[in-house]
């Protein structure tokens, strides 16, 4: 039994298969009926489920080549993250920007449009140079920055086959100054073009219903670091596992009665001033955070101020109580064709909690309905609600994606009932 990270679903393939190299996928793509590839499972959508044939990239997790002098790196897509970062830093080398969360693989990041925050910064998939892939066919494709198709595939949902080895640009390793404080959500709404193009990487938390946000603005810098290893354990272990995890089990025994006084709480503890020099990933990454729910969409940071004002407004007063906090982050638009930042600046505004999953999916659907009344486009990784007429009005060269599928993979060997979902 198949179960992902969130543990909101599981299913049972026929065949879950472990190959170690490019020809054995290409084997097991020609021999199936229907296949997925799977990553690390750190999703909450339902990308990778199949009754049929599922392909695990778990063997296929090695940086095969570092070129240091062009700042290039190949590595295979089952790789994770975390153990890519550690690579790189060993060699002094970093990926220039990342997510909050480590524990994805590469080709699962990328593939699924997943990003970090910074306006000037867009997914991560920006960082792939070219990529190789096992088409329907069991035909090995290569794709290079520059080219058409690269802009689909590189952000292709699995759809246009396997993808098992990617070319990364990287940078030198670097530090991050990162600052935590509190503000007021009137104040950031009011200077949020300030906040957000003040810093490299500027993002925030908001524990609902407070009226204080905590804000995480980070730049770059060639200060030596001066983080210890206690303030780091302090921080990023007691204060953000530790009491943020006993609190919210209190709130869980009344949810609306404790709920609202532990995030004022916790939103002095996590916002109290601090700040560090410290290596970049460091900077970027949240601590482990415990099971729970998760949805997110990308909005046109045009009317981030008015969105910012709704959405407040919306989780506030929608009658639920929030026991996680909610990650608001900003990027610089992109050209991939399924990317939710295709072609403008965004906004995320995600909507996480812990609850039972009859609130959590009343709580879905209006958070659906508000995004995509506000024009937002869903995170692949994450719950949604998906409507194709509405997915196709978000995304202009859909139509284009959904040919080269065809392309790829005539016999839709790789079109699951959630990408069906997209592209009815």
């Amino acid at each position: 039994m198949i179960v992902n990270y969130g543990k909101t679903w599981s299913f049972a393939p026929t065949t879950v298969a472990y190959p170690e190299d490019a020809a054995e996928i290409a084997r097991l793509v020609r021999g199936a009926a229907k296949v997925r590839a799977m990553g690390s499972r750190h999703s909450w959508s339902r990308g990778i489920v199949t009754g049929d044939t599922l392909v695990s990239l778990d063997k296929l997790s090695r940086v095969l080549e570092v070129d240091k002098a062009a700042l290039r790196v190949r590595a295979q897509a089952g790789i994770k993250l975390k153990d890519l970062i550690a690579q790189l830093e060993a060699q002094g080398l970093a990926l220039a920007n990342l997510g909050s969360i480590v524990e994805q693989s590469l080709g699962g990041a990328m593939s699924t449009g997943t990003h970090g925050t910074g306006i000037g910064f867009q997914c991560l998939a920006s960082q792939v140079e070219s990529l190789k892939l096992v088409d329907g066919d069991g035909n090995e494709r290569e794709y290079r920055r520059g080219e058409e198709a690269f802009d689909a595939v590189a952000v292709g949902l699995g759809c246009h086959g396997i993808v098992h080895e990617m070319t990364l640009n990287v940078v030198p390793s670097f530090q991050m100054l990162a600052l935590t404080d509190v503000v007021s959500f009137d104040d950031l709404i009011a200077n949020l073009d300030t906040y957000v193009r003040g810093y490299d990487h500027f993002k925030l938390w908001w524990l609902v219903p407070g009226d204080r946000v905590v804000i995480f603005a980070n730049k770059r810098t060639e200060r030596p670091r001066d983080d210890s290893d206690f303030k780091r354990w302090f921080n990023d272990e007691l204060i953000s596992v530790g009491v943020y995890r006993a609190l919210i089990a209190l709130g869980n025994l009344d949810r609306k009665r404790f709920i609202p006084g532990i995030n004022r709480l916790l939103t002095g503890l996590a916002g109290k001033r601090f700040e560090r020099t410290c290596k970049s990933y460091v900077g970027f990454l949240t601590p482990v955070p415990p099971v729970h729910r998760e949805a997110e969409w990308a909005f046109d940071y045009a009317g981030a101020k008015e969105l910012l004002t709704r959405y407040r407004a919306l989780l506030s007063h929608d009658g639920h109580a929030y026991s996680f906090v909610q990650e608001v982050r900003f990027t610089k638009g992109d050209g991939f064709w399924l990317s939710p930042g295709y072609q403008r600046d965004s906004i995320w505004l995600s909507m996480y909690n812990m609850d039972s999953d009859e609130r959590w999916n009343a709580q879905l659907d209006r958070f659906n309905t508000f995004a995509m009344a506000n024009g937002g486009r869903p995170h692949w990784g994450k719950e949604a609600r998906l409507d194709a007429a509405y997915l196709g009005a978000q995304f202009p060269r859909r139509a284009e994606f959904r040919e080269l599928m065809r392309l790829h993979d005539p016999r839709e060997k790789f079109v699951n009932a959630w990408a069906r979902s997209i592209f009815a």
